[in-house]
């Protein structure tokens, strides 16, 4: 079976992928049939050679889950069932969460401070603090309340019953 799938290319910490058409029992390294685009998650890029994705597609390759939202993001899914595909620009645009947890320590570092290098930083410190306290109180521990049936056994005697 044939999988549209992506091959990480790139250095660490650093991830750029090809969109290929490979054989589902090849490594993710391996050799591809056809190279159809690229995906570029740190600057945002997206290219795609449609006429051959649809190609593979027409002839039954299957998508992995993170090329078929990439080609529903690029209104690619649509026109290869006949409708007038529409591409998402802010798709790839969007916070993911990691980043904002980043920008949320961020904020709570910039509050800290006693005034932020920039005047416009002000109102987004403002805005992400609360989602960092949000976080902050998620990430403590509940306090400990003892059990009916933990008070009952602290009052017990410790020794053996006799009768």
């Amino acid at each position: 079976m044939v999988k549209l799938r992506l091959k990480r290319m790139g250095r660490k910490r650093r991830p750029f992928y090809r969109i290929v058409a490979m054989t589902d029992n090849q490594s993710r390294s391996g050799q591809a049939l056809e190279e159809l685009g690229t995906y570029d998650p740190v600057h945002s890029r997206f290219d795609v050679n449609e006429d051959a994705a649809i190609t593979w597609l027409n002839n039954g390759a299957q998508m992995t889950p993170t090329v078929h939202d990439l080609f529903n993001n690029k209104g690619l899914l649509a026109r290869w069932r006949g409708f007038e595909g529409v591409e998402n620009e802010n798709a790839l645009k969007a916070d993911k969460p990691k980043r904002r947890k980043k920008l949320a320590g961020a904020a709570t570092a910039a509050t800290a401070d006693d005034a932020p290098a920039d005047a416009a930083e002000a109102p987004e410190a403002v805005a992400e603090a609360p989602e960092a306290e949000v976080a902050e109180q998620a990430a403590e521990p509940a306090p400990e309340e003892a059990t009916p049936a933990e008070d009952a056994a602290e009052q017990a005697p410790s020794g053996t019953e006799e009768s």
